[in-house]
């Protein structure tokens, strides 16, 4: 034994414990005896001091030595107690075994004396071991890891109650069974095969690997198993022992991990992460859309800062603004001209935002977009934007003024002429094209984007409308009770050119356009306007919709009338074209005419 061992002797003979104490410490070597005559005496050694075991004879004055393993047992029960007597005889040792003592032993000479001290070595020796494998037990089931034994057959010869719970099988169930109860064949050789490089003289004396779990019910269970052999001298191999920890959460993580990876990897838009804490915050990850924007691959840009990306051109107030973000810890974004690996420039939309752990911002990731198509098309679209004005300016003032003479010169001569027939004719041709410009003026007006839409209410622009246009004696029911989000005034002439739509068609009987200039009255037509889920319709009970002109109704110049410019619905279209919207003409439930605007934005509470 490493450690002393400390006994306590009781017996009313000074002698026996004289010889006794002196084989204790012959045969034992470390260890400490304290000899009392009376078991009073030892209770009271007890309490005092700490012993390992008890040696008591049995027929002593006041008391047996039953009776004082009973008192020692009633406050320390795994305390060894051996009873040691002269006065010996069946009926007392069998009292004795059947009570618990841990040694029964009749004095003697050397050879009994022997006797009783291997016996104490043996009970110390257990009750530490049991008391250490105790410790090591209350342990393993605080951690609460599954733990097994596996014989040398490979036969399940312990598990505990977390080893079940893992399984779903009971303890019963597992004992005694082999691993494919829980395993699968590739896993049970597996780990046969780390068991047998434990065994090896060269191997390590642990093995920790990846194993599923194929439990009684339900999905396999990934875990991760510590298996080591147990303890064994020579060839004579006792078997294995492993604790098994549920890794689910960890896969669960690591794939989650790869799939954000992936996806990183292989996003439509250049994505960049930096590390502030690094001199001059480099960057540490780019993805594969980065490499094929700028040409330079991850060797070229991993480590430096993302700034190597600007040239000349590059509009040094705008990379300011950037860096006022960064410094301020926002998030923020710009347009910049960059430079690819090859010189080619090319517009770049940087975003960044700050990623914060713990209060601080541990990275930056960053976002680029190759817009230089956009950019182009902006560019384009401008030129286009500035043409049409060009041509506004052109068509409001440059053809207006002519067209003014010439209507009032034809007016004038009108009043002078004997037969005005012809010019009549020529009076009405110059009040069309006038009618074909300011329809050419509102076409580009309404197709510019609203930019601030208010909340307008859809029943009361309708019912303004209807007083702006000759209805005569149609009718108008509106069944809306909804806000929407749009320009008041264009929502106004919207509602104006569909209104004379169908008064125009109802009197005709055929498909009208608004804004020809000449004068109807619808014969009765009844005009409905109400709500849809996303924005809003006007029907009529009309004729319906030519075959003729369906397919291109919202054409600019397109009419099935004789004498219109067909500008109404085109107008129509781009006013909802500018708000974001769509329009639809279909055919009404009672055959007539019917526009679905849709795609309406409605304020939000607040607003």
């Amino acid at each position: 034994m490493p450690d002393r061992i400390d006994v306590l002797h009781v017996d009313d003979d000074p002698s026996v414990l004289d010889l006794a104490e002196a084989y204790l410490e012959r045969e034992l070597g470390s260890v400490s005896v304290t000899s009392v005559a009376e078991p009073s005496a030892a209770l009271d050694a007890l309490d005092e001091g700490a012993f390992d075991c008890v040696v008591s004879d049995y027929d002593m004055p006041g008391t047996d030595g039953l009776e004082l393993f009973e008192s020692v047992s009633a406050d320390r029960p795994r305390l060894p107690f051996i009873l040691y007597t002269g006065k010996g005889s069946e009926e007392i040792a069998s009292r004795a075994l059947n009570a618990g003592v841990t040694g029964y032993f009749q004095k003697g000479g050397p050879e009994q004396l022997r006797r009783l001290a291997n016996r104490v070595e043996q009970a110390v020796d257990e009750r530490r071991t049991r008391e250490i494998a105790d410790r090591y037990s209350t342990v393993i089931d605080a951690l609460g890891y599954p733990v097994y034994v596996v014989d040398e057959t490979g036969t399940f010869e312990f598990v505990n109650e977390s080893f079940a719970a893992l399984t779903g099988y009971d303890v019963e169930e597992i004992v005694g069974s082999k691993p494919g109860l829980i395993k699968g064949d590739d896993a049970v050789s597996e780990s046969e095969d780390r068991l047998g490089t434990i065994l090896s003289s060269t191997g390590p004396d642990i093995q920790r690997f990846r194993v599923d779990i194929e439990p009684k019910e339900g999905d396999p269970v990934p875990c991760r198993d510590h298996m080591a052999a147990l303890p064994y001298e020579g060839e004579s191999f006792d078997g294995s022992v492993g604790i098994l920890r549920d890794v689910s959460d960890e896969v669960q993580r690591r794939e989650e991990l790869q799939t954000k990876t992936r996806a990183l990897d292989e996003a439509p838009v250049g994505i960049t992460i930096t590390d502030p804490s690094l001199p001059d915050n480099p960057m540490v990850y780019v993805n594969d859309r980065f490499v094929e924007m700028t040409g330079y691959d991850r060797e070229d840009a991993v480590g430096v800062n993302c700034r190597f990306l600007q040239g000349e051109d590059t509009d040094p107030e705008t990379v300011d603004r950037l860096r006022e973000a960064i410094d301020a810890e926002e998030p923020a974004s710009v347009e910049l001209l960059n430079y690819r690996k090859d010189g080619a420039p090319f517009w770049n939309r940087v975003s960044v935002a700050p990623i914060c752990e713990d209060g601080s911002v541990s990275e930056w990731v960053g976002f680029q977009e190759d817009i230089t198509a956009f950019k182009r098309r902006e560019a384009a679209l401008e030129r286009q934007n500035e043409r049409l004005d060009s041509f506004a300016g052109i068509v409001s003032h440059d053809l207006r003024n002519p067209l003014n003479v010439a209507q009032g010169r034809v007016d004038l001569a009108r009043g002078l002429a004997d037969d005005p027939e012809h010019l009549d004719a020529a009076a009405d041709a110059l009040d069309r094209i006038e009618s074909i410009v300011e329809h050419t003026l509102t076409l580009a007006r309404e197709g510019e984007t609203v930019g601030d839409p208010e909340p307008v209410s859809v029943a009361a622009v309708a019912a303004d409308s209807w007083e702006t246009v000759d209805t005569a004696s149609a009718s108008l029911s509106v069944e809306s009770d909804r806000e929407i989000l749009a320009d008041p005034d264009r929502l106004r002439n919207l509602f104006e050119n569909l209104v004379r739509n169908s008064v125009e068609h109802g009197s005709t009987g055929s498909r009208a356009e608004p804004g020809d200039g000449v004068e109807r009255a619808g014969d009765g037509v009844r005009i409905r306007v109400g709500d849809l889920p996303d924005g809003f319709y006007l029907e009529d009970d009309g004729p319906g919709i030519p075959e003729a002109v369906r397919d291109d109704l919202f054409e600019p110049g397109r009419s099935a009338v004789d004498g219109n410019t067909g500008f109404g619905l085109a107008i129509v279209q781009e006013i909802a074209t500018a708000h974001g919207w769509t329009v639809e003409a279909l055919d009404a439930a009672d055959g007539g005419a019917r526009f679905e605007v849709r795609g309406v934005a409605r304020p939000s509470p607040a607003e």
